[in-house]
Formats: C-alpha cells, sequence, structure tokens
C-alpha cells in the first residue's frame, strides 16, 4: 500500500495520509505504522469510516486489547470499545463524558499498563473539546539534574482518576468497579519495552504519591515533575474532526482532554475508544 507520513509538531505526533483502515493491512504496511507509531509516539488517520469491528481489528495487530473498569460504558454488543461519549440517554451519560480532565497514561493505574489507545471521532463540537498530547521521552531527557536525582529509582503510587475521592468527575466507578482497581506501583521513570529509551511515567490524573516518602516531600517533588511535563515545548494539540482516528504510545506519551464546554448542553462529542494490554514497566 502507497501512503506518506507527515510529521505535525517539533514535539511528537504525525499524520498518516492514504490509507483506508477498514481494510486490514498488509504485512509491509502495518510494519511501516508500527515503526512510526514508535517514532512519533502519536499518529493521526484522517477521513476514516470504520465500523466498530474494524476498529478493533486494527487495535488488535498491536496486541490483546484490555477494558477499562467503567464497563457500563462501552459499545452495545462491543464490550472492547468505549464510549467517551458527551450523549445522554434517559437524563444519563452513556458514557464518559469526561475522559482525561488531567494530564494522565490510560491505564496506568493497573498492574499491566496500556501499550496504546486508539479513538475514533465519531461525532465532534465545531469547536472545544481538543486533546493535548505530550511527549515523555523529551521529559526525562530535559529533567533538571536536581528533579531527575529525586525520581530517579522511585515508584510511584497510581490509582484510578475516578476511584480517588480528591478527583472530581461526573460519572465514577462504581463498588464493584473500584474494588477491580486497588492502588498500584509503578516506576516513575520507566524503560520503554521496544526501544529502550526512558520517560517519565508519573502522572497527575493517577500517581499519588511517591512510595515510601513523606506526605509533603512527595507532593511537592511530584508538583514539580507534572509542571515540568506539561511544558508547551514537549506538547501536540489535536483539534478532532469527525472521521479521525488517533493512536498514541501510553509508554512515552500523556494527553488530557479539553473540558471548558462540558457543561454546555448543546456540546456533543462521542468518540470510541479501544485500548492495546501493555505489560508491567520496569
Amino acid at each position: 500500500m502507497i501512503f506518506d507520513i507527515h510529521p505535525l509538531s517539533d514535539a511528537l505526533g504525525a499524520e498518516v495520509i492514504g490509507l483506508d483502515l477498514s481494510e486490514p493491512l498488509d504485512d509491509e504496511s502495518f510494519a511501516r505504522v508500527h515503526r512510526a507509531h514508535l517514532e512519533h509516539h502519536v499518529l493521526v488517520f484522517r477521513d476514516q469510516t470504520l465500523s466498530p469491528q474494524a476498529q478493533i481489528g486494527f487495535s488488535k495487530r498491536f496486541g490483546p486489547l484490555d477494558q477499562h473498569p467503567a464497563d457500563d460504558a462501552t459499545l452495545d454488543g462491543f464490550p472492547e470499545i468505549l464510549m467517551v461519549s458527551t450523549k445522554r440517554e434517559n437524563g444519563k451519560y452513556i458514557g464518559l463524558p469526561d475522559a482525561g480532565p488531567m494530564w494522565h497514561s490510560d491505564l496506568a493505574y493497573k498492574k499491566k499498563t496500556a501499550l496504546g489507545t486508539m479513538l475514533y471521532a465519531v461525532e465532534v463540537p465545531t469547536e472545544g473539546g481538543d486533546t493535548g498530547f505530550a511527549n515523555m521521552h523529551a521529559a526525562y531527557d530535559t529533567l533538571p539534574p536536581a528533579l531527575k536525582a529525586a525520581v530517579e529509582g522511585k515508584r510511584g503510587v497510581f490509582l484510578a482518576g475516578r476511584n480517588n475521592a480528591k478527583r472530581s468527575f461526573k460519572r465514577r466507578l462504581n463498588q464493584e468497579q473500584k474494588s477491580k482497581t486497588p492502588p498500584v506501583t509503578h516506576p516513575i521513570i520507566r524503560t520503554h519495552p521496544e526501544t529502550g529509551r526512558k520517560s517519565v511515567f508519573a502522572n497527575p490524573q493517577h500517581t499519588i504519591a511517591i512510595d515510601g516518602m513523606d506526605e509533603a516531600a512527595s507532593d511537592r517533588i511530584l508538583s514539580d515533575l507534572f509542571a515540568h511535563c506539561a511544558r508547551p515545548e514537549f506538547v501536540y494539540r489535536h483539534k478532532w474532526r469527525v472521521g479521525d482516528l488517533t493512536f498514541w504510545d501510553n509508554r512515552s506519551v500523556l494527553h488530557i482532554a479539553d473540558q471548558s464546554r462540558l457543561d454546555d448542553p448543546g456540546y456533543i462529542r462521542h468518540l470510541h475508544r479501544t485500548t492495546i494490554e501493555g505489560d508491567a514497566p520496569f
């Protein structure tokens, strides 16, 4: 298959032009997409027309699929697809309306964290709802020496944001879902299992402390780390169009969703998410 790959910013991200993902990729094309994903960390495929089966099939080329603990927010008949949606039925949200209000890596609170996430835009607003992506390899490479020394070799305590009483969400986990997502620890600095590069893995939505450290010191260090990771030079901001499929590497990228219009009753943002299972960070 003939297609082009164009970088989207100096920080990270590339647009893949000329691929129709509704049809299976041949092995050579898939290998090229895989290499581009590792190089650019975020891929954008525009103007796609994807059935749920096609999105699931493409996602599974990269590994088995994981599921969000909010199993009551999935697409009917397709438990692999989480609905990120502001739509309501009978007064209740059909999906997660406020997914990603803080910088985070998907499923970082599980023992096996996510390899990557694919998000497909079914319906998007004319303004608002952008997604920011931040390069955590670049964040690690530019850590101030004192901050790097403070976090190198340390483990963070991770808890699902919707499982944390200190976090505010419009749709929370029920007790059964909470019981499936207890706190776990992961390295604050992880090594990418495919490229060997180091990156910052802690994030403000899911990392609540540095394991074994005094609370005040932990809060101070994490605050400095999170501020560093959100520096503008590390960030690409994606403005959604219907038919966009984005695919990002949760091992090297943090992301955040613009929530500024979430309380506007006329604001509709409806996307289908698949998440590829990864491994335990090291």
